[in-house]
């Protein structure tokens, strides 16, 4: 490996004596990965204290103060994550408990930030961990630009690695089984998860789902006035846009007839209760048809259903309201899974 630098407008090249196999990167053998990893981590420590040579000598900064290390760092991420979505919340409820209030910028080390990562492993899931381990990143290179911190010790420390899954969903004969099955359960549960089906929706989305949030915009294929959500999400604080299937209005006219006159735009559609009572119903529905799902398997069946019914993966990413295509691969990835299944089954059945 070396370095490749332009100082004074003279091109330099350093070689750092490391020396990495690129194939290491995906053995199967766990000690080359590890080797991989673990020089490849050298030679990011070894160009970031390049970088910040570089940019002290050309500006002539200071080393940090021992005062910014002594500042707290829990205030300076609380002050950022005032204006981020839920997921920069959520890491600052796990920071205080992690710290019990009290940490200093120069506690923050590459060791502390592997052990916060190890307390999030055995709190959350995987996926969740890489994501929650993303937004201090963030927040740790951004105290590195602004010269609290002389470098970002997140980028050394080994991500969470995420085996990917199958999303969780359910089939249109499940959701007819599910609709037939709902003894006991309450409207002001199963509207909104039927909702989500037919949209896509998140649980937090649908719970702040106001109607000012639902717009009428031209007409449908059946000549009939289109009705769209434009909606910000609760999660990525990114707009959607979903045009409202005739399944979905059916919801929304029941929803709206609760209503004396026209509801205010501020109002919310679905009068949803606690989470710990949503879960308990969905808990029932699960034992009153033997289906395993979750809530969030609706959003996945929206997703799935969109490419069992042939549109686009771009379509499907913006309807999902998703940031990159890799996000939205997962639901087409099932498809084609099914459709090979779907063969195997034809040629089993012909000898």
């Amino acid at each position: 490996m070396l370095l490749d630098y332009y100082e004074h407008g003279k091109r330099y090249k350093k070689l750092l004596q490391l020396y990495v196999n690129p194939a290491d990167k995906t053995s199967r053998n766990s000690i080359l990965r590890n080797a991989y990893d673990e020089t490849y981590r050298q030679a990011l420590l070894l160009r970031n204290q390049e970088e910040q040579r570089l940019i002290r000598g050309e500006h002539d900064l200071p080393p940090v103060a021992v005062r910014d290390k002594r500042a707290s760092f829990l205030e300076y991420y609380d002050r950022m994550a005032a204006t981020r979505n839920a997921n920069w919340r959520s890491v600052h409820n796990h920071l205080h408990a992690f710290t019990k209030g009290t940490l200093a910028f120069g506690d923050v080390t590459e060791e502390w930030v592997a052990r916060f990562q190890d307390y999030l492993c055995a709190r959350l899931q995987a996926v969740t961990v890489r994501v929650r381990m993303g937004v201090l990143t963030t927040c740790l290179s951004q105290a590195v630009r602004e010269q609290l911190l002389p470098a970002n010790p997140g980028q050394y420390v080994r991500k969470v690695r995420v085996k990917e899954k199958a999303p969780k969903y359910l089939t249109k004969e499940q959701i007819a089984l599910l609709t037939a099955n709902r003894t006991g359960l309450p409207d002001w549960f199963v509207d909104p998860f039927l909702f989500s089906c037919h949209t896509g929706l998140r649980l937090s989305d649908v719970e702040s789902l106001t109607w000012g949030d639902i717009r009428a915009t031209g007409q449908s294929n059946a000549g009939q006035g289109r009705l769209t959500i434009v909606k910000k999400q609760v999660k990525t604080q990114e707009e959607v846009t979903v045009p409202v299937s005739p399944h979905a209005a059916e919801i929304l006219g029941r929803q709206r007839s609760h209503f004396q006159g026209k509801p205010k735009p501020a109002e919310v559609v679905f009068a949803l209760k606690s989470r710990s009572q949503t879960k308990r119903y969905i808990s029932k529905w699960r034992a009153l048809t033997g289906l395993d799902f979750t809530y969030h398997s609706s959003r996945h069946t929206f997703g799935t259903g969109l490419q069992t019914a042939g549109v686009d993966i771009n379509t499907t990413s913006k309807l999902m309201g998703h940031k990159s295509l890799g996000m939205t691969l997962k639901y087409a990835k099932v498809i084609d899974k099914t459709r090979s299944e779907a063969i195997d089954k034809m040629a089993a059945y012909w000898g």
